[in-house]
This record gives C-alpha cells, sequence and structure tokens, in this order.
C-alpha cells in the first residue's frame, strides 16, 4: 500500500486558502491565516487560550457564551477516516442528519472543510468522515470529495454535541466520535445513526476530562487519551472499561496532556504526550515499550507536538506546532527526515494540527 500523509491545520473562518504540496505520495494542507500558537511555557491544550478553563463547564454557561465560543473556536479536524462502508442511500436518517437529497441538521454558516483521509483496521470500500468543529457535526463524504450525509447538532441528547473532536472507524464501518466538552464516546454506525454512548465528566474508570484522540486495534478495542486526566483508557467495542494507564507526570508511562494517538498493524499504540515534548509506545495491555523526544527544535526533538499517525511499514509520523514541520521515525523511535517550515508557502505550515496515514 502507498504510504499517504495528510495534514490538517486549524483553517480560519475567513480569509483561509488551502495549498496542496506534493512530496512523493506524501501530502499537506497549509493556510495562510496566522494563528496563535502555544508558546513552550504555555500548559498544552487544544482550545484557545481564552477557553483553556474547564470544558465541562460549557454545558452551563448561558447562549451568550455559547454564541462567543462559536466565533472563537475554528474549523479543525482530527483523525477524519477513510475506512468505512461504501456509499448507500440513508433512508432511515435521524432528524438530525443531512444527505444530498434532504435538508436537516445544524446548517451554520461557517464553511465546509476539506476532508482529510486515511486507511486503518476499519474494512470497505472507504468514505470519509470530517469532524466538523465549529458546526458541531460529523460530515460524510466518498474518496471522491462529494457529499454524501452529515449528523449532530449542539446538545447533550444522544447524537448531539459540545465539543467533537476525534473519530475512528471500526472493520465494520461503525464511527465513534470523542467529544471533549460532554465528555463522552459516541458509536454511530456508517450513516450516522446513533447507537450507543459512554462516558461522563470524572476521574473514574470510564469517566474523562476533555478527552481528545482515539484509535481502533485489529480487535476492535478503543483507546481513547483522556488529556486533562493524563491516561488513555481502553474499552471493547460496546463501551464497556477494560483498563487504562497513566499518571501525571515525566516518567515512562507518565502523561502532560497526552493528545493524539495511533496504532501500528502489531497493535502497538503511539500516543503524544504534548505536555512532556515526546512520543510513547505501549503495547495493548498498556505496558510502557519505548519513548522517544525532547524540547527543541533539532532533529528528532518536538515543540507542541500534538497528533501522529503510523503507516503500513511502521514508520511513524509526528506533526508539531511549534516546529511547523512533520518528523518521520522508525517504529523505534529513530529518526529518519522532516520536513516544514513557518510559512505559507508550498512546503510551509503554519499551526499544523492532525496528520493521517494511507
Amino acid at each position: 500500500m502507498n504510504s499517504l500523509v495528510l495534514l490538517v491545520l486549524l483553517i480560519p473562518a475567513v480569509g483561509g486558502s488551502l495549498i496542496l504540496s506534493d512530496y512523493d505520495d506524501i501530502y499537506a494542507q497549509s493556510t495562510d491565516f496566522q494563528l496563535p500558537s502555544l508558546s513552550f511555557s504555555t500548559p498544552y491544550s487544544d482550545m484557545p487560550t481564552n477557553l483553556q478553563g474547564s470544558l465541562s463547564e460549557l454545558g452551563d454557561i448561558d447562549e451568550e457564551v455559547d454564541s462567543q465560543v462559536n466565533e472563537i473556536i475554528k474549523p479543525t479536524f482530527q483523525n477524519p477516516l477513510e475506512k468505512s462502508e461504501t456509499k448507500d442511500n440513508d433512508e432511515g436518517s435521524p432528524a438530525n442528519q443531512e444527505t444530498e437529497t434532504g435538508i436537516g441538521g445544524n446548517d451554520l454558516d461557517t464553511p465546509t472543510p476539506t476532508p482529510t483521509t486515511t486507511s486503518g483496521s476499519g474494512g470497505g470500500a472507504g468514505d470519509v468522515y470530517v469532524v466538523d468543529y465549529s458546526n458541531i457535526r460529523i460530515q460524510k463524504f466518498d474518496t471522491q470529495g462529494d457529499f454524501i450525509s452529515k449528523w449532530g447538532a449542539k446538545g447533550k441528547a444522544d447524537g448531539q454535541f459540545g465539543v467533537p473532536h476525534g473519530v475512528d472507524v471500526d472493520k465494520d464501518g461503525n464511527v465513534y466520535v470523542v467529544d471533549m466538552d460532554n465528555n463522552n464516546v459516541q458509536k454511530f454506525d456508517s450513516e450516522g445513526n446513533f447507537l450507543f454512548k459512554w462516558g461522563s465528566m470524572g476521574t473514574g474508570d470510564g469517566q474523562f476530562n476533555a478527552p481528545e484522540g482515539v484509535a481502533i486495534d485489529s480487535l476492535d478495542n478503543i483507546y481513547v487519551t483522556d488529556t486533562d486526566n493524563n491516561n488513555v483508557q481502553k474499552f471493547d467495542s460496546e463501551g464497556n472499561f477494560i483498563s487504562k494507564w497513566g499518571i501525571t507526570g515525566e516518567n515512562e508511562g507518565q502523561f502532560k496532556k497526552p493528545a493524539g494517538l495511533d496504532i501500528d498493524k502489531n497493535d502497538n499504540i503511539y500516543v503524544v504526550d504534548a505536555g512532556n515534548s515526546r512520543i510513547q509506545k505501549f503495547d495493548t495491555e498498556g505496558n510502557f515499550l519505548s519513548a522517544w523526544g525532547s524540547k527543541g527544535p533539532g532533529n528528532g526533538q518536538l515543540a507542541s507536538p500534538h497528533d501522529v499517525a503510523v503507516d503500513s511499514d511502521g514508520n511513524v509520523y509526528v506533526v508539531e506546532q511549534l516546529n511547523y514541520r512533520v518528523q518521520k521515525f522508525d517504529s523505534n523511535g529513530e529518526f529518519l527526515s522532516t520536513w516544514g517550515s513557518q510559512g505559507s508557502n508550498n512546503d510551509q505550515f503554519l499551526d499544523p494540527h492532525s496528520i493521517v496515514v494511507s
């Protein structure tokens, strides 16, 4: 399978343009709009600096603040995946879903984001699911970028979202969406029909505090980075808690703001330990295997790493927001190559956010 890398950046609601850069099967997206980046001394958060308080309190704030949130949070997409069932006409869409022939859902006047794809454990001919962050919904496309359907609206009810962030697809085409604000994971079928959800605000097993990433192994076990609780939690495909690992700290197996994660073909789990400027590698039981990275601009060093992706050969790609680049490592963390710099020209990035590989 050819290695295809797609990079997602925070795209402004106005003034943004996309630039596609070809690196012999490696592709990136950039924007000409400068967004504020985190400084080294600023604790990692995926939210804008004026929203870095408790996300769980957002649902209790009045509509005026909700409106401000929608204005501040720009569209951003985390690991939308090309790995589900083939495109079908949906005749049983939920009320908050829109198809090509029907109108419904949460129609806001923010731009439709560019879909981003990757392949993985999920099967089927491939559809593309995009987390439409500010519009508070999921959009579904075919691999040519043609719109199929969408679902989601602001709220706490089944099929609604507060701040949708992470998405992954299992081998049966079921879609799992992590909600940072509602502190849960929701499971949908490939047409967007709600199946069930789990999670609540807290520190206990199966509870979350601003979860960000989700990834699925070959047995359809679900792994979620519980960012503000500084751990990774593991569930079965029905949402039943299996285990978790990690506490706040700098030692092996400890985290400071874990963000993106990905799983290789051998079910090794790579977690971006953003606050510690490193990548940690674990087995499916959470046993620590290795780690690499330190804060800095050099080869093999990291500055505000945010997401990770693994190709079919086991090479690991890491996107860094403050070094404005992508670094490529082998499965043991040995540095292989890097590209990118700050700017708006081809091969340059402004606030690179997420990365996927197929």
